[in-house]
This record gives C-alpha cells, structure tokens and sequence, in this order.
C-alpha cells in the first residue's frame, strides 16, 4: 500500500514509517483479540482496545497521504504554484493508487470469504439475508473488521487529489476535512454528542439515526480518513519537519491527552486528540531516514501481511481452541494468536520472495 519516493538516484527509505507502520499493525491485531476474548473488566481494553490501537489507523492513512502526494508535483494545494500540467500529470499517479488500493480490497474480501461463510453458518440468516447483507456492508464497510480501511483510504485519497485538482490552499483542504473529523468524532461518540448544545445535539442525533441504517459507521474515508490524508499531504510538501525532541515531547503530551479522551469519553473507534499525537509521531518517525536497508523493507512487508491476515489467526484460535493445551490465560491467548500469525507472515514474507513466490506480493 505504500508509493515509494525517489531522490536524485536512490530510493529514500523512511524507516521511522516503516517501522511505526509495524508496531501499529501489531496493536491492531492485539485489539481485535483484546476486543473478542478479554473480560470486559480488563485494563488492556482501556490501555490497548480504545487508547494505543486508535492511533494506528490514522497513522497507516498519514503515512499513506504523505508517501502517495511525494510523486504528485508542485504544492499541494496552493493555487498559485500548482500548474494546468501538474494537476493533468497527477491524475495517474492518483488513479493507479486508488485502482491498487481497490484491487486490493477486493482480492482480501475473496481471501475472507471462509470467515463470511462460516459467520453465515453460525448464524440464522436466510441465505438471501446474508447476501444483502454483504453486498451492503463491501460497499459501505466491510464484511471483515480490519478492510473497512481500504475502500476508506481509496476514498480518502480521491477526497484530496480532488482538492489538489481545483487548486486550493492547504488551509481550505485542512479546515474542510478537520470539519468532517471533528463531525464524524461527535457523531461516532454518545458521551461526545450528549455534551453538545441541546440544539446542535438534536440536529445531529435526526442525522445519526438517518445516516447509520444507510452508511453503517462514520470511520470511512470521507468522515474519518480525509483529515488524516491530508495531514499526508501537507506534510508531504513541508520543507522543514520537527526535530527529534520537539516531536518526542509533543507525542508524549497528546498520547497524554488522548489516554485522558478515552478513559471520560469510552472512545473505542474516533479519537480527536489522536489527530495531535498521529502527527507528533509521524514527525518524529520522519527524522529515521536512509537506503538500502533490507530490515525496515522486511518490517514494511511485516506491517501489512500483519494487518490484512490477523482476523484468520484469530479464528484459528477460535477453531481449535479445544486442542490448546495452555491454561486460557488473557497472556496465553494473546501469545496463542500472535505466535501463529507472526510464524504465518514470517514465511509467506521469504516465500514472497522466492522466484515461484512473486505473485504473494500483489497481496499487498
């Protein structure tokens, strides 16, 4: 999923990305057994399910705005720099990105398909039920927790090239994204909407009840990736980034923020102050650059066979969980799904890299 960048001759890696990208994919995969199996009772729900894991998805829709809007050229926006030509040059680089992500979010629908019908069969849907069902849920979400992000960065992504295409400023693309955020963060939280004024709470509660049935969630590319993307972008087209410390210090004082959000408001999906602390870390990450280095390129294929595969360890546990001979501990289950999808991602990476192998690369 990711655009690389070129200077001068060589291929500039970002390891700080990659390896964030990495830790990131990991806490999302420890979430969505944190959220399956833990009692409700669990700390980890609060320090893991709803405080560290939220800042993965932003930050895999930051890295991706900042590494797709590195080929696009010229300021983005800025009405006065960007020519007729950039924005006519931008629009395959921006197509081929979308149609990559797209394709896809396709091929790991298909890949997911026996978790869907083992659902399906668990449960008492018709099969006509089921069908409506899905076609619904690819078109709005996903059928399958962790894709939902695929369509949304595609639509993100379309969001801001279109704002690059009519020439705008950074601050318009900023303010009209952060406006949708901030709508979608209110809107996606009970505690967060019930502090609103009375009259904008009624405004938005009639939009809620209208909007759910047909779109399902507020974390898709328009309300939730846009802003995220376009923090991309802009900082794709920064010539100055923050500096080590001043990026460490921010990132302590947001995620600081963000853990105070969470434990008084229940986030479990949208953060606000996780905006902050993406950027912070993001920032700090940036200033860990270099070339060649097969390690980080290996934490980037790590990153995203880590993302896209989980779910089916997770199931895999599920399945045999009558076969385990560990005590069910929250730590034993945890390292019973972590253990087999990093043995998974480890060999399906080398055998990716075998000559009958290559085609495992169009999976990612």
């Amino acid at each position: 999923m990711e655009i690389s960048m070129k200077i001068t001759n060589e291929k500039q890696q970002y390891y700080g990305l990659d390896l964030l990208k990495f830790i990131m994919a990991v806490l999302v995969a420890a979430r969505h057994v944190i959220q399956i199996y833990y009692p409700a009772e669990s700390k980890w729900r609060l320090v893991i399910g709803c405080w560290l894991s939220n800042l993965a998805v932003p930050i895999f829709f930051l890295i991706a705005g900042f590494l797709l809007f590195q080929k696009i050229p010229a300021q983005l926006p800025n009405d006065t720099n960007t020519t007729d030509t950039d924005i006519k040059n931008s629009w395959p680089i921006a197509r081929r990105y979308i149609c990559r992500i797209l394709k896809l979010y396709i091929l790991w629908c298909m890949i997911c398909w026996p978790i869907d019908i083992y659902n399906w069969v668990q449960g008492n849907e018709t099969i006509a039920q089921a069908v409506l069902f899905y076609l619904h849920s690819f078109f709005m979400s996903a059928t399958i927790t962790q894709l939902w992000y695929l369509p949304a960065l595609a639509i993100a992504s379309f969001i801001v090239w279109l704002f690059y295409r009519a020439k705008s400023k950074t601050w318009m693309l900023l303010l009209f994204t952060g406006i949708l955020f901030i709508l979608g963060c209110i809107c996606d939280n009970r505690v967060l909407l019930e502090h609103t004024p009375e009259t904008l709470q009624a405004i938005l509660q009639a939009f809620v009840r209208w909007y759910t049935p047909r779109f399902m969630t507020m974390r898709n590319g328009v309300f939730y990736g846009s802003f995220y993307v376009a923090l991309g972008a802009w900082s794709a087209k920064r010539e100055r980034h923050l500096s080590p410390v001043p990026a460490a210090l921010g990132s302590l004082f947001f995620l600081s923020v963000m853990y105070i959000e969470v434990s008084l408001c229940s986030n479990a999906n949208m953060v606000l102050s996780a905006a902050p602390a993406v950027v912070c870390l993001t920032e700090l990450a940036l200033n860990l650059t270099g070339t060649g280095s097969r390690f980080f390129l290996f934490l980037r294929e790590q990153s995203e066979w880590i993302y896209f595969s989980h779910y089916y360890f997770i199931h895999l546990f599920t399945w045999t969980i009558h076969y385990n001979p560990l005590p069910m501990t929250k730590t034993n289950i945890m390292l019973s799904v972590l253990v087999s999808m990093f043995l998974f991602t480890l060999l399906i990476s080398f055998l990716s890299h075998r000559k009958h192998g290559k085609w495992l690369r169009a999976l990612i």
